[in-house]
This record gives structure tokens, C-alpha cells and sequence, in this order.
């Protein structure tokens, strides 16, 4: 079975924060059907700050948020990649030197080395980034493919 990594954006619906990729709920679903799903633990974290910042104006965010948490933790659909795996943080911290957002460049690393489909509204991004990935680590990759990068919309 094919793996697809999710970008934040594409969780956050989970949520309960809304985004404007229309019918993202209805794809994820569908995606779930078709292929094993994984986020990067950062994505939890991006997550977090989000709904933290929402609270302000919405403090109910923080439930829905809770209730995202226990669905994607125990709901069977996804799995968590620990950002703090060796090979992902050499990965990442060597995209670091690229792209100084270090969440971005451990979830970039994180579908490198797990999956065979990186979603993400940042393709153009993202794509090129992965260029910068030196051969002496493409033994981490786990799959045979290559790594696709894609919107949600295109799978």
C-alpha cells in the first residue's frame, strides 16, 4: 500500500480550523480509503499553535483541537512520524541550510524517508528543496519509489 504524508494544512481541518482547499474533508477521507496516511509529530505541534492563537478570539478551538488530537491519535487512520527519528533529522538539518524553517524541512524529511507522496500546497517549494537532499542520504529512503510532491487535489 501506497504511504501519503500530509502536510499541516491538511490536517488542520481535524481541528477544527478551517482552510481554504475546498472539500479537503470528503479528499481526506477518501485518501484514508486508499492509502495508509502519516503526519509528522510536527504537524501536531503547528497544529497546536494555530488553534492556540485562534483561542484568543474562539477560546471553544481548544476543545475541538483535544477532540482532533484523541482522533488522530487513536482513530486507526494515521500514523505519527517522530520528528526526532536520526535519519529525518540529519535530513532535515541539512535542509536547514536551504530553508530556515527547521518544521518545514523535518516534515519535507520525514516524507523523503517514509512516503511515497508528500502533500502539500507547497509543491513548487518543496520540490525544489528536496533537490538539495545529498545522495550520501538517499540510503534512508524506505521506499522504492520516487518521492512525489502533489496538492491534495491531484491524487
Amino acid at each position: 500500500m501506497k504511504i501519503v504524508l500530509l502536510d499541516t494544512t491538511d490536517i488542520l481541518p481535524i481541528f477544527g480550523i478551517g482552510v481554504s482547499i475546498p472539500h479537503l474533508k470528503d479528499k481526506l477521507l477518501e485518501l484514508a480509503n486508499k492509502y495508509k496516511l502519516v503526519i509528522n509529530s510536527l504537524s501536531l505541534l503547528k497544529a497546536k499553535w494555530k488553534a492556540l492563537k485562534l483561542a484568543k478570539k474562539n477560546p471553544k478551538i481548544l476543545d475541538t483541537y483535544a477532540e482532533g488530537l484523541l482522533f488522530i491519535m487513536y482513530g486507526g487512520i494515521f500514523e505519527i512520524i517522530p520528528f526526532y527519528m536520526p535519519e529525518i533529522d540529519e535530513i532535515a538539518t541539512h535542509l536547514y541550510k536551504y530553508h530556515k524553517d527547521y518544521i518545514d524541512c523535518s516534515i519535507l524529511a520525514s516524507a523523503f524517508v517514509m512516503a511515497d507522496i508528500f502533500v502539500t500546497e507547497e509543491v513548487k517549494n518543496m520540490k525544489n528543496l528536496v533537490t538539495n537532499i545529498p545522495s550520501s542520504q538517499h540510503i534512508y529512503r524506505r521506499r522504492s519509489t520516487l518521492l512525489e510532491i502533489l496538492i491534495i487535489e491531484n491524487i
